[in-house]
């Protein structure tokens, strides 16, 4: 995409006619990408909703990021699974190291680009996920 600024602000957005896959063309998502960048109802900063609770509470980028570390960190120890027993070729049931959790997925989409999703994957399996799924459906 290319995108024009003028005093601050988005003014317009046009596919890049240089790009080898699109030629310059966008897709339904990228064409309203000026709605959604300026809509009053995007998220702006962090949000968070404590137990109980009925409304949501504005929070920091470092808050927000230090909750969402602890919850993966004690997510992944309390279902840690580091072995599991199959049946090998022989029959005889085997003790194979898998050193994974499965309570963990991550969930992919159309506005993610080739270097997001490469990163998505590099996380997911840095912490042992094994379930990464993409959607890109309109």
């Amino acid at each position: 995409m290319l995108c024009y600024v003028k005093d601050a602000k988005l003014v317009d957005v046009q596919g890049d006619p240089d790009h080898i896959i699109n030629e310059g063309a966008l897709c339904s998502k990228g064409a309203a990408i000026i709605a959604a960048h300026e809509s009053e109802r995007r998220v702006r900063q962090p949000l968070y909703r404590a137990p109980g609770s009925d409304h949501w509470q504005p929070i920091s980028w470092e808050v927000a990021l230090d909750k969402v570390a602890r919850k993966i960190k004690e997510t992944r120890d309390a279902n840690w699974i580091e072995k599991e027993t199959a049946k090998d070729a022989a029959g005889n049931d085997t003790e194979y190291l898998v050193s994974r959790t499965d309570a963990i997925g991550f969930l992919g989409g159309a506005q993610n680009t080739n270097e997001e999703c490469y990163l998505i994957s590099k996380l997911a399996r840095l912490i042992g996920s094994v379930q990464v799924e993409h959607q890109a459906r309109l």
